[in-house]
């Protein structure tokens, strides 16, 4: 009996639909690509905080992940992938700038881009 792999077929699925890869969506998360890519295949087993991570960068409700029928497309990942596959200049010069820099520097980098979307955050909240 083959073993299925629901969860990581729809992150995947989800993703595609986005137009973003799995180096984006591991920025966009805080995970790495290695991680996302083991999901995907079914090498690795996911945790409730690492698919709320995921959910979250891709605003797409939790649920999503564990539904067995390939649904054609949430509207909300479309778009969202539509900004993607639209990068702008700014976008594409920023992945063009991670993929050149040692590891230790994006991780310094990463740590302050989620501080920073803390601070969006807890601003919006805030406002309302």
């Amino acid at each position: 009996m083959e073993k299925r792999n629901i969860v990581g077929s729809n992150i995947r699925r989800f993703r595609l639909d986005a137009g973003i890869t799995q180096e984006e969506l591991a920025l966009i998360s805080g995970l790495s690509q290695g991680y996302i890519n083991q999901l995907e295949n079914g090498r690795r087993n996911y945790t409730q905080k690492s698919l709320e991570l995921i959910a979250h960068a891709m605003s797409i409700p939790l649920i999503e992940f564990f539904k067995e029928e390939e649904s054609k497309q949430v509207s909300f990942v479309a778009e969202k992938g539509d900004n993607y596959q639209k990068k702008s200049p700014n976008k594409r010069e920023f992945f063009q700038l991670l993929s050149d820099l040692p590891e230790h520097i994006i991780d310094h980098y990463l740590t302050l881009l989620k501080l920073e979307r803390e601070l969006v955050i807890k601003n919006k909240k805030t406002a309302l």
